[in-house]
């Protein structure tokens, strides 16, 4: 790709020039320039919210099976466009093209199909005639669209972000506005071009994006949007949900996580391999879900210690576009850096590195190394804090209870795992961890890996759920009809 890869706003139905120019955006392989991303202003805001609410009405009352086919034909484009989007996918965020990038893209297919389908769905609920106050009473209540819901999208999968969050909000009924993170906007700013193609109806699905924040508190303020999907990191999530709550707005969060993973004394240790292995080989450990805490049985820990020594020793760190890549790089330099600060720390405090540790041999490009620290306690900062990168710490338990108490000992709670050959054992585990989703014997996958489910977190790892039926009922309101017969 010698030439830059440019993509304007669409607000309207229209490509729009954006209001403050274009930045550059860099491909973290290469540290090189990949394209140029827009650079919008408050008044591109206004009017991304002035073309949503212009077509809000004629969308909410869009019959239920031209919502659902038209979200289908964009699946369908997505997937024909596939030789061109996941080299552009590769480029901006990073990702191996036959790893997460790729996936990024299948995901995003498959949630903009599913809720095509979920599209046809009647979510109203009927009540029954009865008695009420001498007169025989029924009742219905109507699931309306919000109106206009502001998507915004995290860097480390923005097809995802926005399809989990765009797709369910336009199922619904409603028009969107998407924001993407300007790490990596470019792809998610062609899909607002895309839907405008194969038959959206203009200021269905508009864009805005930019490098200043003040672009995204406009957008989460204005009164002209009416509700707010978002997935990032907590602290901004806290931001939006108080700046929401100051008009009242729906909100869902799905932010940060810190994975816990227990692996019980009577684990298949290559299960336990394959499901903690998923923080180096997935995006470079830059998922909400990954599993970054190992949380083991004493009986079982040097064991397990050197089999994922081995898997690691597999890996491939390498720009995203080679094919023998297995692990890419981070987003840019400074995470980097972040990322090797966390490692550091650790050792200060006691720990002591099994894999990994150092910056690869690999250059140009942003590259953390796959990373297994052990001798870990729960204080320190590398266990704790959400590090969003190929890190693995390791705590040893005696028993359950321990096992239990330690992954509820955090901040976050999004998705957690355990390893055992007792499924009972395992079940009554899972039942007590303090989070939004539990996979056990199984990696995380898409989300949860069963796209009915509802999937968020608790604390500060979420509010509201994906997933199903649950991301439409967050962008819908009730409406109570009483009767009488």
């Amino acid at each position: 790709m010698s030439e830059l890869v440019v993509v304007p706003l669409h607000i309207g139905g229209e490509d729009v020039a954006a209001g403050g120019g274009t930045y550059v955006v860099v491909n973290p392989s290469t540290e090189k320039p990949f394209g140029e991303a827009p650079e919008a202003t408050i008044a591109d805001v206004q009017a991304a919210v002035d073309a949503a609410n212009a077509a809000a009405p004629a969308w909410a009352a869009t019959p239920r099976r031209e919502r659902a086919r038209l979200l289908h034909a964009l699946a369908d484009r997505l997937d024909q466009e596939r030789g061109r989007l996941v080299p552009w996918l590769g480029a901006e965020m990073g990702g191996v093209q036959n790893g997460s990038a790729g996936r990024t893209l299948d995901v995003a297919i498959e949630a903009f199909r599913a809720f095509g389908e979920r599209a046809n769905l009647d979510l109203s609920e009927n009540y029954a005639p009865r008695v009420s106050m001498g007169e025989v009473v029924s009742g219905v209540a109507r699931r309306r669209p919000v109106g206009v819901v502001a998507v915004i999208a995290a860097y480390n999968a923005p097809l995802v972000n926005t399809s989990t969050m765009a797709g369910p909000a336009l199922a619904a009924g409603n028009t969107v506005i998407i924001k993407p993170a300007p790490q990596d906007p470019l792809t998610t700013l062609e899909l607002a071009r895309i839907a405008t193609e194969v038959g959206f109806p203009p200021g269905v699905v508009n864009t805005v994006n930019a490098v200043d924040p003040e672009i995204g508190r406009e957008l989460v303020r204005n009164t002209g949007v009416h509700g707010v999907g978002f997935t990032g990191s907590p602290t901004v999530g806290v931001e939006i949900a108080q700046a929401a709550a100051a008009q009242l707005k729906p909100v869902l969060l799905e932010l940060g996580g810190k994975g816990a993973c227990i692996v019980l004394d009577d684990a298949d240790l290559d299960i336990a391999v394959n499901v903690l292995s998923l923080t180096w080989r997935m995006h470079s450990g830059q998922i909400c879900g990954a599993p970054t805490r190992a949380i083991v049985h004493e009986s079982v820990r040097d064991e397990l210690v050197r089999r994922l020594a081995a898997v690691a020793e597999t890996l491939v760190v390498g720009p995203g576009d080679h094919p023998q890549t297995t692990v890419g790089p981070v987003i840019n330099g400074g995470h980097r850096d972040r990322i090797e600060g966390y490692i550091a720390s650790a050792r200060e405090a006691g720990a002591t590195t099994a894999v990994g540790g150092s910056r690869p041999d690999v250059s140009p490009g942003f590259y953390a190394a796959p990373t297994l620290l052990v001798d870990c306690t729960p204080d320190m900062a590398a266990v704790r804090e959400e590090i969003f990168g190929p890190v693995i710490s390791m705590i040893t338990i005696t028993e359950d209870d321990e096992a239990v108490a330690i992954a509820n000992d955090s901040d976050y709670g999004l998705v957690n795992y355990v390893v055992s050959g007792n499924s009972a054992r395992a079940l009554s585990i899972a039942e007590r961890l303090e989070s939004g989703v539990v996979s056990i014997n199984t990696p995380q996958s898409a989300g949860n890996g069963i796209e009915e489910m509802p999937f968020g977190g608790r604390k500060l790892s979420g509010f509201g759920r994906k997933g199903g039926i649950h991301a439409m009922l967050a962008f819908t309101e009730p409406a109570g009809i009483v009767l009488r017969s």
